[in-house]
């Protein structure tokens, strides 16, 4: 079953989204940014519903542009959707991709280019200060603001399945997140392997990694 939209239609919630291009990032017409969303409306609303119903903090179902968080995730699925497309030019798809993403940055304060592969579930609660760079991210991540993931130079961290990186932590470098595992609120990561089920926290001034003894996970995803 499709997902029912505060917005009443998809056609009233691509007009929003233009809407706000305009009004920021104005470069096309408002009725060309309509005619080139409007393509892709319909594959982001079913990602999103991937989303939607399996985020506790979500009524399933429904998807709320108001809800900052839901919009957020929106606008990134909607720009990745169309950088996954060939079906627009090269210039104008990237000049398409270059306003999303500034839309994003300023309505969410969220930091995702839309090339970057970020597989759904994943949630961004309160996402603000949030960046997030070109590495391997696993499904059902959890995100919190203030967050940072990037490479070093040359060196990518990945991120299995099932993580969560509260808020104010860092992934870098050469690092490897093992699935299942906590990254605790201003912990660093840094050129470090952390095994599976692990809570990496700070302790006295050093990482310390533990066996993870609780379910973080259930409280955010169904």
């Amino acid at each position: 079953m499709p997902l029912i939209l505060r917005a009443e239609s998809k056609e009233r919630l691509v007009r929003h989204v233009c809407g706000q291009l305009s009004m920021l990032y104005p470069l096309s017409s408002t009725e060309d940014d309509i005619c080139s969303i409007s393509i892709f409306i319909e594959e982001s609303l079913s990602r999103m519903e991937t989303i939607v119903n399996s985020v506790n903090n979500f009524k399933e179902g429904y998807f709320d542009h108001l809800n900052t968080l839901q919009y957020a995730s929106f606008l990134y699925i909607l720009g990745n959707n169309i950088f996954r497309s060939v079906k627009l030019f090269e210039r104008e798809k990237k000049d398409l991709l270059d306003r999303l993403f500034g839309l994003n940055r300023a309505v969410s304060g969220l930091d995702l280019y839309p090339s970057i592969s970020l597989p759904e579930p994943f949630f961004l609660s309160h996402a603000l200060g949030t960046v997030l760079g070109n590495v391997k991210y696993g499904r059902r991540l959890v995100i919190f603001h203030n967050v940072t993931v990037g490479r070093i130079g040359e060196n990518r961290p990945s991120i299995e399945d099932d993580v969560i990186l509260f808020p104010g932590s860092s992934v870098t470098g050469l690092s490897r997140i093992g699935a299942g595992s906590v990254i605790s609120a201003n912990t660093h990561v840094h050129n470090l392997e952390v095994p599976e089920m692990s809570l990496v926290s700070i302790d006295k001034g050093s990482i310390s990694i533990k066996p993870l003894r609780r379910d973080y996970l259930s409280l955010y995803f169904r």
